[in-house]
């Protein structure tokens, strides 16, 4: 792995090691759940989704916002989502910063029928095994951190290990270049974060800069960051976007299943 001194600006590289010390702290060491119903993959959830594909997202802090709900009740939260018509839950899991948990993993995985994404900042194949123990059926990688060797194998081990545990790949890119990167591999899906991780500065119109001139085919492309209203899935789905990963907006609503529910149906 590459030397990480020296680039603190770049805040990916922080959240990458805060990563590697959680792993090295056996933090992501999970017996495995017993087998439940199974569960239809998030690629496949996209494409029957009736509305639009919202992927809520259970989280209680962000990097750039501090606590967001902090003591929200996962097994609340998710079912809301799930009534208001979300195609799948991410569930952050990433302890520092996100005020993550496996445990919230793990209730979401015990009251929702939806597939679940695990959400966190992938730097060992070890993550990828727990998101597989804990019943996930996705796992998000950050195509950047790879690029950087931040990370402890390559993006094709990666994606080949998440293969080998039965999981689909959420490919996360910023930026044109990325996505036309990511669409050169065999992740499952695709995904363009209007954040830059490496500023955490949320810029919407990343989303449209990104797809300009970009034939997607039949790839599954996923908008993620700065969605909080029904205008913004209107202009994000015009733009060839099929699924929309929300967050901050849900979980800061005063009702959960109702916020959920108007980005569905917008």
């Amino acid at each position: 792995m590459r030397s990480m001194s020296g680039g603190s600006h770049d805040f990916l590289q922080i959240l990458c090691i805060e990563a590697r010390r959680r792993v090295s702290e056996g933090y992501y060491r999970v017996p495995r759940i017993e087998e439940g119903l199974r569960v239809e993959g998030l690629r496949e959830a996209i494409a029957k989704c009736r509305g639009n594909a919202v992927i809520a997202e259970f989280k209680r802090a962000s990097p750039s916002l501090g606590a967001i709900s902090s003591s929200a009740r996962t097994d609340y939260v998710v079912r809301a989502m799930e009534m208001g018509g979300a195609c799948g839950i991410s569930v952050l899991t990433a302890r520092e910063r996100f005020g993550g948990s496996l445990e919230d993993l793990k209730t979401a995985r015990a009251v929702s029928k939806l597939p679940i994404l695990m959400k966190d900042i992938i730097v060992s194949e070890e993550q990828i095994r727990a998101a597989h123990e804990l019943g996930a059926q996705t796992v998000l990688l950050i195509l950047r951190a790879f690029k950087r060797g931040y990370t402890e194998g390559t993006l094709s081990q990666a994606i080949r290990a998440a293969r080998g545990y039965s999981l689909e790949v959420l490919l996360e890119a910023c930026g044109r270049d990325e996505l036309l990167e990511a669409m050169g591999t065999d992740a499952d899906i695709l995904g363009v974060n209007a954040r830059d991780l490496s500023s955490l500065k949320v810029e919407k119109r990343i989303h449209e800069e990104a797809v300009r001139g970009v034939e997607l085919d039949d790839r599954i492309l996923v908008a993620e960051s700065g969605i909080e209203t029904a205008e913004d899935i209107r202009r994000l789905r015009s733009l060839g976007y099929r699924a929309f990963l929300v967050g901050t907006s849900i979980m800061r609503s005063v009702g959960v299943e109702a916020k959920t529910r108007e980005l569905v149906m917008a």
